[in-house]
This record gives C-alpha cells, sequence and structure tokens, in this order.
C-alpha cells in the first residue's frame, strides 16, 4: 500500500537541507513538496550566509500585495515591483520569520520604494500577522550603507512604534555598531512590548541608549546570550542590568571596544576602550551560570577592574581571548586574568582560544601551567611562540 508522508514530517525533512537550491528544487517535485517547502524558504529572505543568498526579487514580490490604490494615492503612476494581475500562488509575506532591515532597506532603495512605500511594507506585514523570530538592525561585515540608506533608516524605524506586534516573539534581536541614529526609541519599545528574548546583541554609544538598554535587558524573561558591540563608558548600563538575568545568562561576549583605527571596518565606529564601572563588574560577576566568555578586540582587560572576574566564573566550557591581526599587535595581553579564569574553571573548560600578535615575548607561563589543568579540555588555540 502507498503511504504519503504527512505534511509536518516533510517540514521537518526539509529543514536539513544544506541550501537554498534545494529548496528549489523541491519546489519542481509537485504542489504538495512545494507547499512544504515555501515557507522554509521564505521564513528568512533577506539572510546572506553560506548556505542562503537573498534573491532580489523578494521585494518586488512584497510589493505585490500591495493594492494599486496605495501607490496612487502616494503619487505613484502606477504600481512598481512585478508587473501582476492577480496575487501571487502563496502568500509569501506571511511565511517572514527573520528580518535583516539593512538588507531589506536595501532591497526597498533599490525597487524605487520611498519611505511612505516602506512603512506601507511593514503595515502589510502587520496585517498578515507575522511574528518575527529574530530581527537584525545592521550587520557590517557584509556591506557599507550609502548615505541615502542611512537617512531612510532614521526615517523608518521611529514608525516601528506602530507595528509592535511583529517584535513581540522576538527570540533574537541584534542592534550592534553604529548607524548615525540613536537607538533608545528602539530598544525602549522593545522593552515594552517583547519579553523573550534569549539572543540580544547591542553596541552603546549614548547615555540614554545605555539606560534604554539596561531596560531591555530588565524586562526580559530569560536572557541566555548577551554581546557587547563596539560600546564606550555607557555600557556600564546594561551589564549593571545582569543582576535580573543572573538565573540564565550562559554567554557574555565583549567586541571591538578599542581605539586602533587599524582594526576598525566600518564608517561608523566607536572608538572606547572597554570600560564598565565597578558596579557592572560585579553584576556580571554575580552570574555565575556563565559558561562562553569571549574578547574580542577589548583594550583595557589588563587593569585592576576586571581582576574581580577572574575568580567569578567556576564552570566556563568556553574561553575565547583575540586581539589584533598578523600586523597589528596587542600591548596588553590580560595574562593574570585569562590564567586565573583557565584556573577557576579548570574542570569544565573544553574550548579555549587564545589569539594575539606581539612584537615582544610575552612571559605567559602561569596561562601554559593553567591550562595544563584543564582535564576536560578538546580545543585548544594558542600562539605558536607560546609553546
Amino acid at each position: 500500500m502507498d503511504q504519503v508522508l504527512a505534511p509536518e514530517y516533510f517540514g521537518i525533512i526539509f529543514r536539513f537541507l544544506s541550501t537554498n537550491k534545494d529548496f528549489h528544487s523541491c519546489l519542481l517535485v509537485n504542489k504538495h513538496w512545494a507547499t512544504c517547502a515555501v515557507p522554509i524558504l521564505w521564513e528568512a529572505p533577506f539572510k546572506i550566509n553560506d548556505r542562503f543568498t537573498p534573491s532580489p526579487k523578494v521585494i518586488q514580490t512584497y510589493l505585490a500585495f500591495i493594492p494599486n490604490e496605495i501607490f496612487l494615492k502616494l503619487g505613484y503612476n502606477e504600481r512598481i515591483g512585478l508587473s501582476i494581475t492577480r496575487l501571487p500562488l502563496f502568500d509569501y509575506p506571511s511565511f517572514l520569520k527573520e528580518l535583516q532591515f539593512d538588507r531589506f532597506l536595501s532591497a526597498a532603495i533599490a525597487s524605487n520604494c520611498c519611505k511612505d512605500i516602506i512603512i506601507e511594507l511593514f503595515k502589510m506585514l502587520t496585517v498578515k500577522d507575522v511574528r518575527l523570530r529574530r530581527f537584525d538592525i545592521y550587520n557590517y561585515l557584509f556591506i557599507q550603507h550609502s548615505e541615502s540608506q542611512n537617512t531612510m533608516a532614521s526615517l523608518v524605524l521611529p514608525h516601528f512604534s506602530e507595528y509592535t506586534s511583529m517584535l513581540s516573539r522576538l527570540t533574537n534581536f541584534n542592534f550592534s555598531y553604529q548607524w548615525p541614529m540613536h537607538k533608545a526609541q528602539l530598544f525602549n519599545i522593545i522593552a515594552e512590548n517583547c519579553y523573550n528574548i534569549e539572543n540580544l546583541k547591542v553596541s552603546i554609544c549614548y547615555e540614554d541608549e545605555g539606560i534604554a538598554s539596561a531596560a531591555l535587558i530588565h524586562s526580559q524573561r530569560h536572557l541566555k546570550k548577551f554581546s557587547l558591540i563596539n560600546s564606550n563608558n555607557y555600557a556600564s548600563f546594561p551589564v549593571q542590568a545582569f543582576v535580573n538575568q543572573k538565573h540564565a545568562l550562559k554567554s557574555v561576549t565583549f567586541e571591538d571596544m578599542h581605539c586602533n583605527n587599524e582594526l576598525s571596518e566600518t564608517d561608523f565606529f566607536n572608538y572606547a576602550i572597554c570600560h564598565l564601572n565597578s558596579s557592572a563588574i560585579d553584576a556580571l560577576a554575580q552570574c555565575t551560570k556563565i559558561n562562553k566568555l569571549k574578547f574580542k578586540h577589548c583594550e583595557r582587560l589588563n587593569t585592576s577592574a576586571f581582576f574581580p572576574l577572574a575568580s567569578a566564573f567556576s564552570n566556563l566550557t568556553s574561553l575565547e581571548y583575540s586581539y589584533g591581526t598578523y600586523n597589528i599587535c596587542d600591548n596588553a595581553t590580560p595574562i593574570k586574568l585569562l590564567s586565573n579564569l583557565i584556573r577557576m574553571s579548570c574542570n569544565t573548560l573544553e574550548r579555549i582560544i587564545l589569539d594575539w600578535h606581539s612584537h615582544d615575548y610575552l612571559e605567559i607561563t602561569q596561562i601554559v601551567e593553567a591550562i595544563t589543568y584543564a582535564i576536560s579540555l578538546k580545543y585548544l588555540k594558542i600562539p605558536l611562540y607560546t609553546l
């Protein structure tokens, strides 16, 4: 007897497909396969990584769901996007789960969308009851933003207060690195409407951003992973809020807090050293469930201000410290902090990455000795000359 798998099983199987080319192949099999594959393919249409590349026609497809009268009302002679006589076969916008805002904005501008049309797109997503699980504002690693994009972002983002239902189920939120705009308003909007963020990645440049990010952290039920990127002394505000998440916080990253202009890759970089006040350090030290700690391109870690962290964590499974590149040297490697962190978690550490570059010989005997006590170690990276 022929047996047909239930649709939910196809959904499970399709999620193990490795590239969007595989999904496109599924679309050609039959209608049943297409019905299972399309929602997965359109969950994150603006995502770029080694598995998925966004189609330039995504925004044009979304525009097909905006009525003709809206375009006429906004001064367009005709609709923009795909030329259609009827709606597409699938309700593509309703499948959206992950939104990379900078890529969305770039695609919208390339499709000749004005501010009002972009706002209409968000209105349409809200009407379709879209609930994002991931919201990334800015990922500078892939593109540098044009002046028109920066201007458009500052015009559109304030309108998110009208579409808060889209953000109510966020579990991942990333607003790191600097756009020439304040983040406080968006932090406050999310703090008031979303309580289930597990992975939060932010950069702090102004006092109101620091205060708003602290409120955002306070409002979450179980924040598990936090990354502080390219921030100045106002970063103490969100870190102090860790006292409300010490029951849940498992992973903390500090990244790109330095004054070396050769290490920055973005136009809007906040040159500032890693500076946390004593209250912030104390709050971080209380988060004893942290098992992953990472420092990348951070200056000032070798000062006494950070020494209380050396004895705070006894359950680390992963410790990472890196600074510089092959031609940019680390002049202040925090030897004492790193060696003590390793000793405190010698029974649990499975992964140690130490990656710095120095013209001078560093006396790191205490780090090497501490590593010898790491009885659970599975992966070790350390500068070759130190061995």
